[in-house]
């Protein structure tokens, strides 16, 4: 810390995702001293099996009591050391208003166009793994040949398509190098899987990059025009200030905007970006629809266990909905036993922990009467609303405050998905895995998005905050709407983006 807070750093970078990670790699790669802050601790390289440490929000639905649950990780390399590594390329109509699709916002102020190239230069650099989608006409990229389905997936898939179903391989940043494990859900300590610490570790190899682990940024300072440094601290520990030329934020869209709201000075009273007070607001998640599919005839399921997508289902009669994909997991007693006790910790018992352990008993029943169904989950487009937010006021050290309801159309969208989910699986054993709304809270975006006029938006079509010269945003905060794929490569294409125009602003 001492060796940090002397330097006057190029760039200083808050947070190690994905959007962290890659922008900051590429300042380097242009010739910038950046130095990386992130809250975990772990190194990463350490190899460690230990379990990493929870980012947490206490979360209030359609006004019911608040419940507390895990949101992100705190970990160098972010949420996407677990992540599933699904980089799925976003619709021409996720981003641009279109006569036969238009879009609810009026359009992304970077349009399809705009994005195309940051699309293909983030597949290349992770080498996307899977096969064509032929639904995607605007999709030309390369892709690596991933392993052969087993038999229970490939019936799966020749069924759909013989109903007029168009599945696909999903496409994936997992490289599948012998012994692959895929690693869905957990850490792959052989550099297979796509996640951020690969360019997190070419950065530093520089010899131009520093990574300041277990310090957590409480407060950004800025004057009226430009942000002129970011305060840290630890626990038994004064916090320290350090100096930048350059601010890149990517603590994700929860941490990011609860950042900004607790960055209050004398030129910005209610949080940096907030005049308008949209920090924060419009916040987003995909609602995700998880089954349970069976192969006909008891074909056996087995590697790889994330390996089909559809996009059958992504905008249909001009209702956004989108992806259906399978999540790398099987019906076993262990994922059952995991989601009954998420269901019990949720629900009215909760408090009756003695009942908890005996949840093994409908777990093992059921792994019995599921036999060998693939895992598939349906994710669902949000939309932007002002009302669901992460509130002000919270400390960066302390779990945030989010209110989300539940809009009417989307819970309209929701009911017409399902039906559409049915009528695809319709003719074999197939049902639904949760009932109530699930919320995907490692999908949160659009709390301090993008856009032309700083009466509506927190950034401009560089992603840096209005009235600012050189505070960026690079994590999901910025999207306008929450597309109907998983944000990785939107963010990841976003970083290499935001971080060329940094360069060029030089």
């Amino acid at each position: 810390m001492t060796a940090a807070a002397s330097v006057r750093w190029d760039a200083v970078v808050i947070g190690t995702g994905l959007g962290g990670a890659h922008a900051g790699a590429r300042l380097v790669q242009a010739g910038m001293k950046v130095l990386f802050v992130e809250r975990g601790t772990r190194p990463p390289d350490a190899g460690d099996p230990a379990p990493l440490e929870q980012l947490e929000a206490d979360v209030t639905v359609n006004g019911r009591a608040a419940r507390r649950v895990p949101t992100s990780l705190s970990a160098v390399g972010g949420t996407s050391v677990v992540y599933a590594a699904s980089l799925e390329l976003p619709a021409r109509h996720d981003l641009d208003d279109l006569e036969e699709a238009p879009h609810p916002t009026g359009g992304w102020i970077v349009g399809y166009d705009g994005f195309r190239p940051y699309f293909s230069q983030a597949r290349r650099l992770v080498g996307i793994c899977g096969t064509r989608d032929a639904l995607c006409a605007d999709d030309g990229d390369p892709f690596a040949d991933p392993p052969p389905l087993c038999a229970g997936d490939a019936e799966i898939r020749d069924d759909l398509a013989r109903r007029g179903y168009h599945p696909y391989r999903a496409h994936l940043g997992i490289a599948y190098r012998s012994p692959c494990q895929e690693c869905i859900g957990r850490e792959c300590f052989r550099a297979c899987k796509a996640d951020a610490r690969q360019p997190l570790g070419q950065a530093l190899d520089s010899g131009r990059a520093a990574l300041l682990s277990g310090w957590t940024a409480r407060r950004i300072e800025a004057d009226g025009t430009a942000a002129t440094g970011v305060v840290v601290g630890r626990a038994g520990q004064d916090p320290v200030t350090l100096a930048a030329d350059r601010v890149v934020l990517a603590g994700g869209a929860i941490g990011s905007a609860q950042l900004l709201l607790a960055s209050r000075g004398a030129h910005w009273a209610d949080g940096i970006g907030n005049r308008e007070g949209l920090v924060g607001r419009n916040l987003m998640f995909h609602l995700s629809e998880r089954m349970a599919v069976f192969p006909r005839h008891r074909a056996p399921l087995g590697f790889p266990a994330k390996s089909l997508a559809l996009r059958d289902l992504y905008l249909r009669d001009g209702t956004r909905m989108g992806m259906v994909q399978s999540m790398g997991l099987q019906a076993d007693y262990g994922n059952i036993l995991m989601h009954l006790r998420g269901r019990f910790d949720r629900g009215r018992l909760h408090r009756a922990r003695p009942l908890r352990p005996f949840l093994r008993i409908p777990a093992k029943i059921a792994a019995l009467a599921l036999g060998n169904a693939r895992v598939f989950v349906g994710i669902l487009e949000d939309l932007p609303y002002g009302t669901n937010r992460i509130l002000p006021g919270s400390n960066p050290l302390d779990p945030p405050a989010i209110v989300y309801d539940v809009a009417p159309e989307l819970a309209e969208r929701r009911r017409l998905f399902r039906r559409a989910i049915r009528e695809m699986f319709g003719g074999r054993r197939f049902f639904f895995l949760n009932d109530d709304v699930e919320l995907n809270y490692g999908h949160a975006c659009g709390t301090a998005r993008f856009g032309r006029d700083p009466r509506d938006s927190v950034l401009d079509a560089d992603c840096r905050v209005h009235g600012l010269r050189n505070l960026y945003v690079t994590d999901a905060s910025f999207m306008p709407t929450s597309t109907g794929v998983n944000p990785g490569l939107v963010i990841l294409a976003n970083s290499l983006r935001v971080a060329d125009r940094i360069v060029a602003a030089r």
